[in-house]
């Protein structure tokens, strides 16, 4: 299955975007979670989800906490929500699954491709997991999706799924109600800025 491209940024928005991701990255090489903070995600997740939160790398658990403080930052102050804050990026442990780690080393690359030649980056793109590297771009790519079938598998709610399937897309497009695209404006301004 190959992922379709969606429409080009702006140079400026893949610029800072860009520049995001590189801070991002070196963020990730130090990452540390401490005791409590797994704690406290923990509880505010179901038993399967917490579980789930527990097999993510320690750089996305990081991340993972830092966009729920950010939301809380915001004044949002909801249990979909802290639970799509804390399982948005769940969807990359397919790549982990399959034998090719998703971490900083590999997302930096992906993340300048996708800001300097996105087509290229979805034409290399591969919906399956015997491919290596190219499966990894997939998951890449395709990890809202992923993510939000690994949350309902885990017994998260139908509003934190939906939140976390569409974490990277335009609010308009996604339905739902106005309650719905609050939250999810506040988890992707919490996710970018993290």
């Amino acid at each position: 299955m190959r992922v379709s491209l969606p429409a080009v940024e702006a140079p400026l928005a893949w610029t800072s975007r860009a520049r995001y991701r590189v801070r991002q990255f070196f963020q990730g090489l130090v990452a540390r979670v401490e005791p409590h903070e797994l704690a406290l995600a923990t509880q505010a997740l179901p038993p399967e989800a917490a579980a789930l939160f527990l097999r993510l790398p320690v750089d996305v658990q990081r991340h993972s906490l830092n966009v729920l403080a950010a939301v809380h930052e915001r004044g949002f102050y909801n249990a979909d929500l802290d639970a799509a804050a804390l399982l948005h990026d769940a969807g990359k442990l397919a790549a982990d699954e399959a034998g090719v780690r998703l971490g900083p080393w590999l997302r930096g690359p992906l993340v300048l491709l996708e800001a300097f030649a996105p087509a290229r980056l979805y034409s290399i793109a591969r919906d399956d997991p015997a491919r290596g590297r190219r499966y990894a771009v997939y998951v890449y790519l395709e990890h809202p999706r992923l993510g939000a079938e690994r949350a309902q598998q885990a017994g998260c709610s139908d509003l934190t799924c939906r939140l976390i399937r569409h974490h990277q897309d335009d609010p308009a497009l996604t339905g739902g109600g106005e309650s719905q695209r609050r939250l999810l404006v506040a988890l992707q301004a919490a996710d970018d800025s993290c």
